[in-house]
């Protein structure tokens, strides 16, 4: 009788030692398939996505005089990305776009909607519709108060998920 009961008691006590061994590794493992699950949908999203800064040009004519080209009152830089990857890029409005001179020095210029009525600022169409897919170009208008002196400028320009491209111009 005494082995069988240190028989029983030595059977609950090895499942209770596993039912508790079970409930602090289950939960960790579940958040960390969950981060891996997130980490991979991210790392997805950035393999798939791709811009390409095409072309840009200012309002200067060829003798480098101010030719308001749309009659919106503002000295305007035109800027045309191409979204060249395979996912659509949602939320445009999100870019960070950044205007940097000769001399080094970098501007971050706000989107419109974040800019207070304050310039410069920038705003965006989207060729052939309201969605920046695949293959489609996106031309951002950037409003300065007054005219942009010639010289050498770079373009960068970061979608909401870290994807980058730069481009050099000058006018």
């Amino acid at each position: 009788m005494d082995k069988a009961l240190s028989t029983i008691l030595l059977v609950i006590a090895s499942l209770v030692c596993a039912v508790l061994a079970i409930n602090a590794i289950y939960p960790a493992t579940s958040i960390s398939s969950g981060a891996l699950g997130s980490a991979s949908t991210q790392m997805g999203d950035r393999i798939k996505s791709q811009i390409s800064i095409v072309h840009s040009a200012g309002e200067l004519d060829d003798s480098g005089v101010w030719q308001d080209t749309n009659s919106d009152g503002n000295f305007d830089v035109f800027i045309w990305v191409k979204n060249i990857g395979g996912t659509t890029v949602d939320n445009a409005e999100n870019c960070d776009l950044f205007l940097g001179g000769d001399d080094g020095s970098w501007l971050r210029i706000s989107h419109e909607d974040w800019a207070g009525g304050e310039l410069p600022s920038w705003n965006y169409t989207i060729d052939s519709g309201t969605e920046w897919g695949r293959e489609t170009t996106m031309m951002i208008e950037v409003s300065f108060e007054s005219a942009l002196s010639s010289g050498e400028y770079r373009i960068k320009l970061i979608i909401p998920n870290g994807i980058s491209d730069e481009y050099y111009f000058s006018m």
